[in-house]
């Protein structure tokens, strides 16, 4: 099985590799921006760790089929509880457990660990336990936006390939391949998107303007607290002041959208509040004299106090 994986063509054949010579590595982390394939890079592991037939993955055996459709009983995903930023130190302590149960099915487990750098200190190191002494049937492939949030001990115990986005015509090409939208509105949400494969397809997808789709970004990142994302959702709007001025209007409807969303949390609705309410000072920072990198600074600095 070949997938695409634009612009980062030699992970690609690296890992297809390492599947056909059955060697993959115990403990994986893939790290990138949303949108760059972690997670078509992490199915494809996933089905190959499980499939039944020669040339993994086959997608023909019952494990390739139960992989596809997200109910394989040896692929276990775990990612933040709802309403959490951060997946906490006791869903560790249950896959560390979970880790020395024999497969159900397959040859292997699959653990994948989705948002691992939202794991605090306390919860890498009960991971740490496992990575340092893992069963022979378990592969654990963590996805991370950056392996800065994580200790060197647990990066130095993982096969780490770092996903980016692929060059101009190397993106352009691909989505002029793999969709029906025209090369102006590629071009368009490349250049929203910086070349980002996944969040362009939003784009095209959502029909929206970059500033509301940048706006509806930020306010997912705000919910995270990831300041990080919220820095570079504002980037693009640093050189315009009237691009500036479309993002603070659309982030106030995207907050009021996102308010009415988080009602029954009164935690997160009472920091979107707050954020709401501060937004009117920087549209009339935005009438002065201001630089427009202080001010989008200032704005996640604030939202980062507020969540």
């Amino acid at each position: 099985m070949s997938f695409p994986l634009a612009g980062n063509e030699r992970i690609r054949d690296a890992v297809t590799s390492a599947v056909a010579e059955k060697r993959i590595p115990h403990a994986i982390l893939l790290e990138g921006d949303k949108g760059t394939g972690r997670h078509t890079l992490m199915q494809f592991l996933s089905r190959a760790a499980v499939c039944d037939g020669e040339n993994p993955p086959c997608e023909e055996c019952r494990g390739c089929h139960l992989a596809e459709i997200g109910t394989h009983p040896d692929i276990t995903v775990i990612t933040p509880e709802d309403g959490k930023k951060n997946i906490a130190v006791l869903q560790i302590r249950d896959l560390r457990t979970e880790a020395y149960v024999k497969p159900h099915m397959a040859a292997r487990r699959v653990f994948v660990i989705d948002r691992a750098d939202s794991m605090n200190e306390q919860a890498q190191n009960a991971l740490l336990k496992v990575l340092e002494e893992p069963p022979a049937d378990i592969i654990f492939i963590l996805i991370a936006e950056s392996s800065a949030a994580l200790l060197d001990t647990i990066i130095s115990r993982c096969t780490v390939l770092s996903l980016v986005p692929p060059e101009t015509h190397k993106a352009l090409e691909y989505l002029r391949k793999n969709t029906d939208y025209s090369k102006d509105q590629i071009s368009e949400a490349l250049g929203i998107s910086g070349n980002n494969i996944g969040a362009a397809l939003d784009v095209l997808s959502g029909g929206g303007t970059a500033a509301q789709t940048a706006a509806k970004r930020f306010a997912e990142f705000l919910i995270l607290g990831d300041d990080a994302g919220m820095l570079k959702t504002t980037a693009q709007f640093e050189k315009s002041r009237v691009l500036a001025d479309e993002f603070l209007k659309e982030l106030k409807l995207s907050l009021a959208t996102e308010i009415k969303k988080n009602l029954h949390n009164h935690h997160s609705a009472r920091a979107l509040v707050s954020f709401y309410d501060a937004l009117p000072k920087f549209e009339e920072a935005l009438k002065t004299n201001i630089n427009l990198s202080l001010l989008f600074c200032t704005l996640v600095c604030k939202a980062v106090e507020i969540s």
